[in-house]
């Protein structure tokens, strides 16, 4: 029988090393949080280890992810995520509601501004 749906561990460790870089965490900052070994974490970057469904769960706990940033390959499933997007959205959640708030203006603020240029 084909299933429609298959892991594709390359693309979740591609996307681990991804979210973990964009996120400005060590392989040892991240393996901490996440109650892990370093060693487990590069092996799973490198796709040397698949990890468990609870350990890439944590990851996107830390990470303040999507659990399908992992999961699912292709962008139409996904969404299209880059470095800069994981980048903005990992430090957008470490800002206060003020500053959050502030920042939403001056993007409203600049999407006005395109639009009459």
């Amino acid at each position: 029988m084909e299933y429609q749906y298959k892991l594709d561990y390359s693309f979740i460790a591609k996307r681990v090393k991804q979210a973990r870089e964009a996120a400005h965490f060590t392989q040892a900052e991240l393996a901490e949080k996440i109650n892990i070994t370093t060693n487990a974490v590069a092996q799973m970057e490198t796709d040397r280890m698949h990890p468990k469904l609870q350990t890439l769960l944590n990851i996107a706990n830390v990470l303040q992810l999507d659990i399908n940033y992992f999961l699912c390959n292709g962008s139409e499933q996904a969404g299209e995520t880059n470095e800069l997007d994981l980048s903005l959205h990992s430090r957008f959640h470490s800002l206060s509601d003020k500053d959050k708030i502030f920042l939403l203006r001056v993007i409203e603020g600049l999407n006005e501004y395109n639009k009459n240029s």
